[in-house]
């Protein structure tokens, strides 16, 4: 919003004196409608508390081009825009509503205060640039958003409120086809959705869209969408042997470690439990671990970590000795 200082004019008989008051008028510097819908301009007024007497209910306030006078409080349905203005002059009120606007509407637009009272003339002049934005065609914006398992998110949908008398609607729908809640309320110029949740690992990659859709004659519909990308400690973590975890001694085995997280990158800890004792194998980013002596009954662990958490398990070798003949053959 802007404020603009105007001097006030009164004209007494065939003499004009300029007062160098400051008075003001409040209103945005533009304002944008739908084609088809209605247009709606914030406005006020104020002037010098002196020059109160001179402003009546009867004062007529006016819409013009440069030269081209389109709407009229006096009679506001028979101008090239026609509307409503509302509140009274007393009241300073001169918010407005053009309502059926076309791209043939877009432009300068002055506002003026005209007030007689006896030999009183006075007026109040200001400009606000309207534009009628042509049709829209469905728009789809994807957003992709990282979010913590357990987390609570809110996502916000927003929409320009261009007509208060048509106000448009939003609405939520999900890939995972859940019931969500959402919080709706508008401000003086947007139609707010908030979707609060707390994250969980099924919602990684579900995608929530909020559809938004102005009701005019051909309804106008436009939707924005966040998938969320859910990131998540290990889970699941297990371990597998090659060739098999039934291996002959002295054979070397393979272990792998294999879990779920995101991010993906880990760390890896090996290690050894025998009876009670702890040994530490490897630390590293290795999905696999080569087992070169396998110890019989040992169990043999694996670690996986990220920065959000850890997991851990363990497997063990069944390490059989190889048999040897040692029965000796007399020859006789």
């Amino acid at each position: 919003m802007i404020k603009r200082c105007i001097n006030y004019i009164i004209i007494i008989g065939c003499t004009c004196i300029c007062v160098f008051c400051v008075y003001s008028i409040s209103l945005p510097q533009r304002v944008e409608a739908l084609q088809g819908s209605c247009v709606f301009i914030p406005c006020t007024f104020d002037i010098d508390q002196q020059l109160n007497i001179y402003l009546t209910n009867n004062a007529k306030r006016k819409w013009l081009t440069s030269s081209t006078l389109v709407f009229d409080s006096s009679s506001p349905n028979t101008g090239l825009l026609k509307g409503e203005i509302f509140g009274t002059a007393t009241q300073k009120n001169c918010t407005t509503r053009f309502d059926n606007v076309s791209q043939s509407h877009n432009g300068s637009y002055y506002f003026r205060l005209e007030s007689s009272s006896v030999l009183q003339y006075s007026y109040l002049y200001s400009q606000v640039q309207i534009a009628v934005l042509g049709e829209c065609h469905i728009q789809e914006l994807m957003k992709m958003m990282e979010v913590i398992e357990g987390s609570s998110v809110n996502l916000r949908c927003s929409t320009k409120i261009f007509c208060p008398s048509r106000p448009p609607s939003l609405r939520w729908s999900s890939s995972l086809n859940e019931n969500v809640t959402e919080k709706q309320y508008q401000n003086q110029s947007e139609f707010i959705s908030d979707l609060n949740l707390t994250v969980s690992l099924l919602h990684h990659r579900v995608t929530f869209t909020c559809t938004a859709t102005h009701q005019l004659q051909q309804p106008i519909t436009t939707q924005e969408s966040w998938m969320l990308l859910v990131q998540y400690a290990p889970k699941n973590t297990s371990l597998s042997a090659f060739p098999s975890s039934s291996v002959m001694e002295g054979k070397p085995v393979t272990l792998n470690c294999s879990t779920d997280a995101n991010p993906a990158e880990l760390n890896y800890t090996w290690y050894r439990e025998t009876g009670s004792q702890f040994e530490l194998l490897q630390t590293g980013y290795n999905q696999t671990y080569i087992v070169t002596n396998p110890t019989h009954g040992a169990w043999y662990g694996c670690n996986a970590q990220n920065q959000y958490g850890q997991c851990n398990t363990t497997i063990q070798l069944d390490v059989q000795c190889e048999y040897k003949d040692r029965t000796q053959i007399n020859l006789i």
